[in-house]
């Protein structure tokens, strides 16, 4: 068969200029009609567009721009003409030496055809993608005695080598050999079904061709294996006479655990009886005879560490023998295990441990080089000063020669001292040495020589001490008087150069400091101004505020009109909106700027969530809501205004967001600390919410509450103030079924809680201790007066305001007043304070009534003070039913 192509065949790639030219050609034109349309375009876009568009100049510039570029682009296109033309002339040239080159290919092949007919063995090439491409006759004359088919061009290696695997003995085990240097050639050997044995050689040619040699090696292998068989049968023997001449027993397992061959010393060690064991008889059982094998088997049994292919064990059957057992694993799987009796050497090695040990023990504790060198002047002992001064471990040091450790130069130097302590002289002299050039040391070194019985030199201690420190202080000493002078008049001379760059550095950094006292200056002047203004912003919101909650809750009083009632609601409803917005502004500006200090205290929680619920149930009644409370009298460390201010915003939100159900505010004792929970049936809230919903101005699917007239801001207040009272809040919510807001307060330290006075019943509180009590009212807004006169009439207080410190200070005023309770605004007139006033009730009035401080101040230090006082806090505006609740609590502790 004639073969389609031939891997010997030159084949020149050669990329066609002519191609390529006209590929680029075309790519050029395409992208300059491209442009063309681009700028077109662009012009026609400026033409229309120029007076509708302020960038009509920027599109005119681009569309010049983009001439340009075509401009340049066409330029190219003639350049890639040229060289097209060049390219042609290049392809004419490249085609001659083609036709050249495949003449003198086919007289190639043929040559090639004649040299591998005349091989012996037989032959096949595959090309670079194993294709076979020729063959001699011998290889075809072989393939076709055993009816394998080919076809040259076509057939692959790998598929002849899977025909002819139906030929080879696969019980015979094949041989593989790969030859890295110099050609790469992989030599595999194999038998035939019919008992013939085939070399097959692969070689890859320089062009990534196969070549494949099948050469018949029956006869050599048939001369090998009995070569083999008679090399074996000799070693045995000789292997039998050698096991039983050696002193250490000696056992061969196989690898199915059964007994190859041993030796008698073997069974003498081990106390064994050689009695009936054969051949093929298990080693596990054989050691079971007695107990000292059944433990020395233990030890070295096949499971312990089985990736080891070397494993040593020294085992003491009793006192007076102590074997040394080796196991050797044997490739295919075998075991060879050695016995040796190692009674003596043990018991020397034990001796000289412990011997070594105690003068080891002695010799580490000095601080002095002590090593001990032999005849041949090898070290043979060393201290632990040694290891450290020569950074070296013992075993680099032991036994090696004196040279090796101490450097050919230093050993030349004690040359002499060496000779004369192995003369048997005691030697003692001084030596100045360096580990490193940065490290010289000065030693005092003694040798003593070691003489044996004959008083021979056997070899010589040393003993070797640093006294570089003692060596350098004395030459210090004798060269610092020498020098003095000169130093202190360097010094002297640095010192006023020193002082003159001190002094302009110190006026450098006066100036600078200077200037930092006038920018901290303006610092806290805008910081003052900022305070200032949050504060004064929070009052002139708040204080109108105020009045307009009083005079619209008077109004609900009032029997008016439906129309009236709607009016008065909307009203209401508004100006509640508006408290919420101004009063969530000013908290959150307060907590950026850092206005806000907790101040910690211990207190019951249950005093403070029963204030809580009790201020929301009107609310929560009103929008048809059931308000339970589940709560517990224990001892909280935590702040009490603002925590009652996150709890309002949590209630707040949650009355807020349920349309049904119940809200249930309760407690639970965790690890961490106290856990307030308040649980509502409301809308809920979205998984991926739960994150956003304390950012600020982010409100719960605000489109579908177009009402709710909030900014957002109620958690993102509840979230800053628990971090400022390092408090932890938590939420987790379902959509459509209702959400859980908590927070944890720490415990207080104190172990017992208070006694706290059972609370009389609301109704008593709220009607009829407020019935006809004499309230005096201190407040410089007339409207303000007006309101709270009308609100605290309504509910049959007798109430009396005042405007200013004058009217106080009038005789008898207040004892004939007498006031029950007063209610004093902090900002008066001409810098007065509620203070100022309720010094002099104090002062007409005893024992003095309690006090509720009305302010829109929301300051840590106001709110301490009031604290101090033992004053109650409303803050502006206030909420009637809030100031209701307060005025109820307060005349009904001051009759108790």
């Amino acid at each position: 068969m004639k073969p389609t192509s031939s891997p010997l065949t030159p084949e020149v790639a050669v990329e066609s200029p002519e191609i390529a030219g006209e590929d680029e050609l075309e790519r050029l034109r395409y992208e300059n009609e491209k442009l063309q349309k681009i700028n077109r375009v662009l012009m026609r876009r400026v033409e229309m567009g120029w007076g509708n568009h302020s960038d009509a100049y920027q599109s005119f510039e681009g569309a010049a721009m983009l001439a340009d570029k075509v401009k340049e682009r066409t330029y190219r296109l003639q350049q890639t003409l040229h060289r097209l033309e060049e390219s042609n002339q290049q392809l004419e040239l490249a085609r001659r030496e083609t036709e050249k080159s495949q003449i003198q290919a086919e007289q190639d092949r043929q040559r090639l055809r004649d040299a591998i007919e005349s091989i012996s063995d037989a032959f096949a090439l595959f090309d670079a993608d194993r294709k076979m491409v020729m063959v001699n006759s011998r290889c075809a004359e072989f393939w076709q005695q055993h009816n394998i088919t080919y076809e040259l061009g076509k057939t692959s290696f790998q598929e002849i080598t899977a025909a002819s695997l139906v030929l080879v003995d696969h019980k015979a085990k094949a041989q593989k050999k790969v030859g890295v240097y110099p050609d790469p050639i992989a030599q595999t050997i194999f038998k035939l079904r019919d008992g013939t044995w085939i070399q097959m050689q692969e070689r890859k040619t320089n062009d990534n061709c196969l070549v494949v040699v099948y050469t018949d090696i029956t006869n050599i292998k048939l001369a090998e294996e009995v070569r083999y068989e008679t090399a074996m049968t000799e070693q045995a023997e000789l292997l039998k006479a050698t096991l039983e001449n050696m002193s250490q027993g000696v056992v061969l397992i196989n690898a199915d655990r059964q007994i190859e061959t041993w030796n008698q010393r073997f069974f003498e060690l081990l106390g064994l009886s050689d009695s009936g064991v054969q051949r093929g008889d298990v080693f596990a059982e054989l050691m079971q005879q007695n107990v000292f094998a059944k433990a020395l088997f233990d030890a070295i049994s096949f499971d312990v560490a089985p990736d080891k292919d070397f494993l040593e064990v020294e085992m003491m059957l009793d006192e007076n023998l102590v074997l040394l057992v080796r196991r050797n694993l044997i490739p295919g799987g075998g075991i060879l295990i050695t016995f040796a009796d190692i009674t003596e050497r043990s018991r020397n090695q034990i001796a000289l441990r412990e011997s070594e040990q105690r003068i080891r023990l002695i010799t580490d504790a000095m601080p002095a080089l002590i090593s001990y060198v032999n005849k041949d002047l090898c070290y043979e002992f060393v201290n632990r000063e040694f290891e450290k001064w020569f950074n070296r471990s013992r075993d680099e040091i032991i036994n090696h020669h004196l040279s090796d450790v101490l450097g050919h130069k230093e050993y030349q130097t004690l040359t002499i001292h060496i000779a004369r302590a192995m003369l048997g002289q005691a030697v003692n002299f001084e030596l100045e040495h360096s580990r490193d050039p940065d490290n010289v040391r000065i030693s005092n070194k003694t040798y003593i020589p070691h003489f044996d019985e004959q008083r021979n030199v056997i070899g010589f201690f040393a003993l070797e001490q640093d006294v570089t420190e003692q060596r350098r202080t004395a030459r210090a000493l004798k060269h610092a008087y020498d020098y003095m002078e000169q130093r202190v008049n360097q010094r002297t001379k640095k010192i006023s150069e020193i002082n003159l760059q001190l002094r302009n550095e110190i006026e450098e950094r006066q100036l600078a400091e200077i200037k930092l006292l006038e920018a901290k200056r303006e610092a806290d002047q805008a910081n003052e101004s900022k305070s200032k203004f949050l504060a004064a912003t929070s009052h002139d919101l708040l204080q109108p505020m105020n009045s307009a909650r009083l005079f619209a809750d008077a109004l609900n009083d009032l029997i008016l009109g439906e129309e009236a009632q709607k009016l008065i609601r909307s009203l209401s409803y508004s100006l509640e909106n508006l408290e919420s917005l101004i009063s969530a502004l000013v908290d959150i500006s307060k907590l950026e700027a850092g206005l806000i200090e907790p101040v910690l205290d211990d207190f019951e929680i249950d005093d403070l969530i029963t204030n809580m619920v009790n201020e929301f149930t009107p609310q929560a009644e009103g929008k048809g809501l059931r308000l339970r409370v589940k709560t517990t009298q224990t001892l909280v460390h935590s702040d009490t205004y603002l925590l009652a201010r996150i709890l309002r915003n949590l209630l707040s939100n949650a009355i807020r967001y349920t349309n049904e159900g119940s809200i249930l505010v309760g407690v639970r004792r965790r690890k961490a600390g106290l856990q307030i929970q308040i649980f509502d049936t409301g809308i809920g809230i979205p998984q991926d919410k739960l994150s956003e919903i304390f950012h600020e101005f982010n409100r719960l699917d605000a489109k579908k509450r177009r009402h709710d007239k909030g900014l957002g801001l109620g958690l993102a207040i509840v979230e800053r103030l628990a971090s400022v009272m390092n408090h932890t809040i938590n939420v987790r919510s379902v959509e459509g079924k209702g959400s859980c807001f908590s927070i944890t307060l720490p415990y207080a330290d104190k172990l017992a809680q208070r006694v706290k006075p059972t609370p009389a019943p609301l109704i008593d509180r709220f009607n009829d201790q407020l019935e006809g009590a004499r309230i005096l009212l201190i407040d410089n807004d007339d409207e303000i007066c007006k309101g709270m006169e009308t609100v605290l009439g309504s509910w049959n207080c007798n109430i009396t305001s005042v405007q200013t410190l004058e009217e106080l200070q009038e005789p008898e005023f207040l004892t004939e007043l007498d006031p029950q309770l007063i209610i004093a605004d902090y900002h008066l007139d001409d810098g007065d304070t509620g203070f100022d006033a309720l010094e002099i009730t104090h002062q007409h009035l005893i024992p003095h009534p309690p006090v509720i401080m009305i302010t829109a101040n929301y300051t840590n230090e106001l709110r301490q003070k009031v604290r101090e006082k033992g004053y109650s806090l409303l803050n502006k505006p206030v909420k009637p039913h809030k100031m209701k609740l307060a005025l109820s609590n307060l005349l009904s502790n001051a009759k108790t």
